[in-house]
């Protein structure tokens, strides 16, 4: 599968000034709780700037998951913090590294954005004050997906209004406008069912809807039932299957199809006929780290390079579907698309 996403969960709130957010301090630390937990239990890894009370909850809700047997344990780097130089780090859960940067600030002789930003997939942001607004400007520089809660208040309600202008741009190829105000507007006080739906979007929009198709070329009917089919069982989890335009073949490296394969979800390949197009694309998208599904035609001979890796065979199109269904619903599961 997919390797797992590292989510950045940031913000603050302050335990003496109950009114300074929206919502009541223990409705954040249960919910930041709930948020730490949904982390581990989608099977990804938390990243926390190890600043805020905030972070501190967040750690102690993924720590107390059961799958963290050892919260302090090295190899697993389940949940990750960087601490500014400098700093009185806020909480020791975990895995605990010394940032690089003494702040957050975008201006100054440094420009790269701190690990953390650099490292995160998407970025959850919860109540918050000046601080937060860095977060949210790095994230668009290195266009890292944002998800501020509206509804706790902060700074994130903040950053929240202005994702919602720049929302065609940013998002509007991955998901419809109100999946993402149903979650971050959303009213709900079961935080645990909240944090799971919160994850989720962050997969969503940590993965584009594109699903890449390398396939034969010729005008063979076979084929263009074959398409049909994948394109109908992609849609159905949400998906647009494309496949490769043939004008695209003019050279050995086209930047096209390298780009076409880079922004995809996952890459589906026909290895029906030892096309060197084809082989071509698989091995990229297998160095790009790309989950790449095999199809081929029933009884093809597969060459040794590709022979141990699981196939769905077609032509029978209507058992082919059903199979590629159980495939793809693994795949979607993770990325929040199930």
């Amino acid at each position: 599968m997919t390797n797992r996403l590292n989510i950045l969960i940031a913000g603050g709130f302050d335990p003496d000034d109950p009114n300074a957010l929206v919502a009541s301090v223990d409705d954040i630390v249960a919910f930041g709780k709930a948020l730490g937990h949904q982390v581990i239990e989608q099977g990804h890894n938390l990243l926390t700037g190890c600043q805020t009370d905030l972070d501190r909850v967040v750690a102690e809700g993924a720590a107390a998951h059961p799958n963290i047997t050892d919260a302090n344990e090295k190899d697993e780097l389940r949940i990750m913090s960087y601490v500014l130089q400098g700093k009185i780090q806020s909480h020791n859960i975990g895995t605990i590294m010394d940032s690089g940067r003494k702040d957050w600030d975008i201006g100054g002789l440094d420009a790269s954005p701190p690990e953390v930003i650099q490292n995160a997939h998407a970025i959850v942001l919860l109540g918050g004050f000046y601080g937060t607004f860095r977060a949210a400007n790095w994230a668009r520089l290195t266009r890292v997906p944002l998800l501020p809660f509206f509804s706790f208040g902060g700074a994130a309600r903040e950053v929240y209004e202005v994702e919602t202008r720049r929302f065609d741009q940013a998002y509007g190829d991955t998901i419809p406008r109100i999946e993402y105000d149903q979650v971050l507007k959303s009213k709900s006080t079961n935080w645990s069912d909240l944090a799971k739906d919160t994850i989720q979007l962050a997969e969503k929009l940590a993965t584009t809807r594109s699903v890449l198709v390398c396939m034969s070329f010729t005008e063979d009917p076979k084929y263009k039932d074959l398409l049909a089919a994948i394109k109908t069982v992609c849609s159905e989890f949400g998906y647009e299957a494309e496949r490769i335009d043939e004008s695209n073949l003019s050279k050995r490296i086209v930047p096209q199809i390298l780009k076409q394969v880079r922004r995809a979800a996952f890459v589906i390949a026909d290895v029906t006929e030892e096309k060197p197009n084809v082989y071509y694309e698989l091995g990229f998208s297998d160095g790009a780290g790309k989950e790449v599904v095999l199809v081929a035609e029933k009884d093809t001979s597969l060459p040794f390079n590709v022979a141990d890796i699981p196939v769905i065979y077609w032509p029978s199109f209507e058992d082919f579907k059903q199979d590629l269904r159980k495939r793809l619903e693994e795949i979607a599961s993770f990325h929040g698309r199930a």
